[in-house]
């Protein structure tokens, strides 16, 4: 059954009784009926309500990283992300949009402080969000296209270019364009587009043609940026910021089944008492099974290991001295470990012999990764030196950096 009506409302603060805020109505057809700008007692009812973030509390990013379950697809990401990032790692929130075939995620970033002051606010005026999403995520840009988005040229705004990434951008400069996007056009190299649209009100010949001789990327006029405007394909593939801890709890249902389908019930609650009792038992025998591992591994590493029993005081499972054992043998007999420094830069190296000369500017080890610092690569080389190191057995994560690039090689 389709919904019967949206509320999007443009959040650029946290929630307040007697702040005022912008609003669009949307019917099932994704078509805006009602408009305006209101506290929260004003708004309309609907049947779901989203949020809007506004472009300058956040950014949108697009890196690729190995094929990989979405569990540790957020820990690569955030490995990736590390010298991007403003702040700590951890006082971002970072909301990962589906992984594409090649390995490409697309990622929005919010402050992990204003998203709880956000959801506390909202909890305190008792509003429920079914989705939020950033303004910058309902501009998408086309191909060899970035666009400069703002409700007028006089006033701030964002850019976002082909490689779904975003700029936070200044008004402009009398005929200048914002100094923010003139470095990004010059720091783009051979990723410039081959165009700007200028989605801004007052966008004039004499602006257009000053940005177009100071960048020599030409500057066109577009449409003056309404978040409300935006095309329903874009809102429908935008990120969710509402996931990891901040994901959104679906309401319960309101009506019985047990009693309008009573013997269906009784034959449900039959049969899910005997697969309950069927997995009781082979939970049982499993951990039967795991106890009498755990008992044979332990018995081993105390005969293998000298000082297991201090090993083991510490928390080190049995298994983890054994590993250590053995590579401290192979280590006496003079031989190397898997995961030792020349024995991974072996295994990589017919598909790292493919980089340039003078690619590689360092290399250091440590905890059984080797991390090398790369020149700036042509566009596709660092996905194909990932996937070589992938065929020889590796797991290589790649993350840009202001020089060049990053890449940490493993076995894990």
């Amino acid at each position: 059954m389709p919904v019967a009506t949206t509320l999007r409302v443009l959040v650029d603060a946290p929630p307040d009784a007697n702040r005022v805020a912008e609003w669009a109505l949307f019917d099932s057809t994704s078509r805006v009926v009602r408009t305006g700008r209101d506290n929260p007692a004003g708004w309309p009812a609907a049947e779901r309500r989203e949020a809007v973030i506004a472009a300058a509390r956040g950014r949108l990013v697009a890196i690729t990283v190995p094929p990989l379950p979405a569990a540790r697809a957020s820990a690569a990401v955030r490995f990736a992300l590390e010298d991007q990032l403003a702040d700590a790692p951890e006082d971002s929130h970072i909301a990962l949009g589906a992984q594409a075939a090649g390995g490409r995620i697309r990622a929005a970033i919010v402050a992990d402080e204003w998203m709880t002051s956000f959801l506390r606010a909202s909890a305190r005026l008792g509003l429920r969000w079914d989705r939020a999403l950033l303004e910058s995520d309902l501009a998408p840009a086309a191909s060899g296209t970035w666009r400069w988005c703002a409700p007028a040229v006089s006033q701030p705004g964002f850019v976002r270019t082909d490689r779904d990434a975003t700029i936070a951008v200044g008004p402009a400069d009398a005929d200048a364009p914002p100094a923010e996007l003139v470095v990004a056009l010059a720091g783009a190299a051979e990723h410039a587009p081959r165009g700007v649209r200028v989605d801004a009100g007052s966008a004039g010949g004499s602006l257009l043609a000053r940005a177009t001789e100071m960048t020599h990327v030409e500057f066109v006029a577009g449409t003056p940026w309404r978040w409300a405007d935006a095309p329903p394909a874009a809102v429908g593939a935008a990120i969710d910021l509402l996931s990891g801890r901040y994901g959104a709890t679906p309401p319960a249902a309101s009506f019985d089944l047990a009693k309008l389908l009573r013997p269906a019930v009784w034959i449900a609650v039959i049969a899910i008492g005997i697969h309950i009792g069927a997995t009781i038992a082979e939970w049982a025998s499993l951990r039967w099974q795991s106890a009498r591992i755990d008992g044979e591994l332990a018995a081993l590493a105390q005969s293998a290991v000298p000082d297991f029993a201090a090993v083991a005081a510490a928390g080190v499972p049995p298994s983890v001295a054994l590993a250590r054992r053995e590579r401290d043998l192979q280590h006496r007999a003079g031989l190397a470990a898997s995961d030792d420094f020349l024995p991974l830069l072996a295994r990589a190296a017919p598909a790292l012999a493919t980089l340039p000369a003078g690619a590689i500017r360092a290399v250091s080890y440590a905890d059984g990764h080797v991390v090398l610092e790369l020149q700036k690569l042509g566009e596709g080389q660092p996905s194909g030196v990932q996937g070589e190191l992938q065929r020889a057995g590796l797991v290589a994560i790649a993350a840009p950096s202001a020089s060049g690039a990053r890449l940490r090689i493993g076995l894990n």
